[in-house]
């Protein structure tokens, strides 16, 4: 079954060659590096003349040496802060040095700071005299601008993608962040490496989209079209199911995907929940990875804030030092973690969190081992390329089309997901991977196979569903639970045992099992079972119309202590005296079969 409207005629791979395409007109070009610049200098009376900074001695009618060289190697100005920064070059000892200072540190009082860097401006006097030559000098470079954030932005009114160069717009700028997107390698080889590994195999297929689906959402939020959460797929499995592979496969859509690199796009998943957040700020539509959730060892609680925090976009507000309140960060993108393990299973047993987090488990996703081989390998040595080059087509789309894109593949797949009433929403963040997979196709010309990344999608849906509905799990494990420990219930009209903590009544009547619990206990089972909110979980269990209650209530009196347990009563509940019409339980209604044992 279809799931898009392709807008252009669509080439399989085995029948045309790949069409050549530029990245930003410079196709399989190495950006240079940057290297220092040690030319001679001149800003009269000064100049650099090789390794040394002098000035122009007028009665002599000759240069004089002041001290070892120190120049300006280039200015750059941040499109987001709007701070200019100088890069200063300096002879220190035996050769050239760099140091980056902002603009506001170009002073005598700072200069002289850098002493202890291997500057040669110990005297006053060559502080002075490097200020005046660096303040002259300065006036005759025009800056170069960076950016350190990443993803979509608003500059100056244009909707532009932030990745190693800037996408969208004819101002020019370079990323000066921490993460490794810079392009490296071969154009032309990674795509001969996606074609020979990867396509026409739908899991490492489905990674890619994943990649792609990181510029949808932060395209659309940035563009203020739509609000979508940043989507987190997790990838469980052992350690030969190709996890890993498929998460280089997926950061390599937009830079370096090794584990190794401290740049990389592959994190460690070892990390504070805080440290883990600040990672993610700042980016707004580049594929971000955490690899080994096993290395982690986050509580429930933790994790589970952790997990609303990365889907909302926005860390938690906290205070500075100074008791201030620090702007929390944001970002907008799509996250991949890997592990042996499960995360759902660490989470709270809240249904929220199942719709925010989608595993994929006992998914093979390489071939076999040779094929994992050689697309690491190849991946380490070309990666980067896809993001700006499927942002350049999505700027030509625009916001709008990309939503409607968008909305049309979500109303094909509610129609052939599994029905619930969360269809809708799981719907549309799947959607995020079959527009993926119809920009991809667009763009470069290469058909996937979507009918089997569909398909991923429904048999993962079909068995979140069993897991994500809190109100039937807790149901089926409330019962083992009383069975295991039915010494602390009163059953019928038997007299309790002598030294029993009581916990609540069970009887049965009309060929049904009421299981009367008391709240204090309730709550207890609940918070051991990760259900934290206890007030949607009686609802939901309400709607499966296995709760006994009293009327606008969830609850049910009943006796459960007699005159003789006052004091049994007032250790559990807090509450003193008896109860002549009973305490508030909660009634959970079982079929008789499911009990026989107890109440024989």
């Amino acid at each position: 079954m279809a799931i898009r409207k392709v807008r252009r005629p669509v080439k399989t791979v085995e029948k045309e060659p790949l069409p050549k395409r530029e990245l930003e007109g410079e196709e399989n070009k190495e950006i240079p590096m940057r290297q220092i610049q040690t030319e001679d200098v001149t800003e009269f009376p000064y100049k650099i003349e090789g390794e040394n900074l002098m000035i122009w001695e007028a009665n002599e009618k000759k240069y004089h040496p002041i001290c070892k060289a120190v120049k300006i190697n280039r200015i750059s100005r941040n499109l987001e802060t709007k701070d200019i920064d100088l890069e200063i070059a300096f002879w220190a000892y035996d050769r050239w040095e760099t140091i980056a200072i902002n603009r506001g540190e170009l002073n005598k009082r700072d200069l002289k700071k850098l002493v202890s860097k291997g500057m040669d401006i110990i005297q006053d006097s060559q502080v002075s005299h490097v200020f005046s030559f660096l303040s002259k000098q300065e006036k005759q470079i025009k800056p170069a601008n960076i950016h350190t954030g990443i993803g979509w932005d608003l500059v100056n009114g244009e909707l532009v993608y932030k990745h190693f160069t800037i996408v969208g717009t004819s101002n020019q700028s370079t990323y000066a962040g921490e993460l490794n997107i810079r392009p490296v390698g071969s154009y032309n080889d990674y795509k001969s490496l996606l074609i020979r590994e990867a396509i026409g195999y739908a899991p490492l297929e489905l990674a890619i989209c994943l990649g792609i689906s990181s510029l949808i959402i932060g395209m659309l939020n940035c563009a203020g079209v739509a609000e979508l959460d940043t989507l987190w797929v997790h990838l469980p499995g052992r350690t030969t199911t190709g996890k890993t592979t498929a998460a280089m496969l997926y950061t390599s859509t937009a830079g370096s995907p090794s584990i190794k690199d401290k740049g990389g796009l592959v994190q460690s998943f070892n990390g504070t929940k805080n440290a883990l957040s600040n990672s993610l700020i700042g980016n707004n539509g580049v594929p971000i990875a955490f690899d080994e959730f096993s290395m982690n060892d986050m509580s429930s609680e933790a994790l589970s804030s952790f997990s609303y925090e990365v889907s909302q976009n926005r860390g938690r507000l906290r205070l500075s030092k100074e008791s201030e309140r620090k702007d929390p960060g944001s970002w907008s993108t799509t996250v991949m973690s890997t592990g042996e393990n499960s995360i759902i299973s660490r989470l709270n047993q809240n249904e929220g969190l199942r719709v925010r987090l989608f595993e994929f488990p006992r998914i093979q996703w390489t071939k076999n081992a040779e094929n994992a081989d050689r697309l690491k390998k190849g991946l380490l040595n070309n990666y980067g390329f896809i993001a700006p080059i499927i942002a350049k087509k999505m700027i030509e789309y625009g916001p709008t089309a990309i939503l409607n894109m968008l909305n049309d593949n979500k109303e094909k797949l509610v129609k052939i997901l599994p029905k619930n009433r969360l269809t809708s929403r799981i719907a549309l963040k799947h959607a995020l991977i079959t527009t993926a997979a119809e920009l991809f196709e667009e763009t470069f010309e290469i058909r996937l196979s979507v009918e089997e990344i569909i398909q991923m999608l429904i048999d993962q849906e079909q068995e979140s569903m069993t897991e994500r509905e809190m109100a039937p799990k807790f149901y089926n494990q409330l019962r083992q639970y009383i069975i295991q420990y039915r010494k602390n219930f009163k059953i019928q009209d038997k007299p309790s045992l002598q030294y029993q903590e009581i916990w609540g009544r069970i009887e049965t009547r009309s060929g049904k099992t009421y299981c009367y619990i008391l709240p204090v206990i309730f709550n207890k089972i609940a918070k051991e079972f990760n259900f934290t909110d206890t007030r949607i979980l009686l609802n939901e269990l309400k709607t499966m119309d296995v709760l006994m209650h009293d009327k606008n209530k969830s609850q049910k009196k009943k006796l459960i202590f007699s005159k003789d347990e006052v004091q049994l009563r007032e250790e559990l509940t807090g509450k003193e005296g008896f109860a002549e019409k009973g305490d508030y339980t909660i009634c959970i209604v079982y079929g008789e079969e499911l009990f026989n044992e107890l109440v024989s």
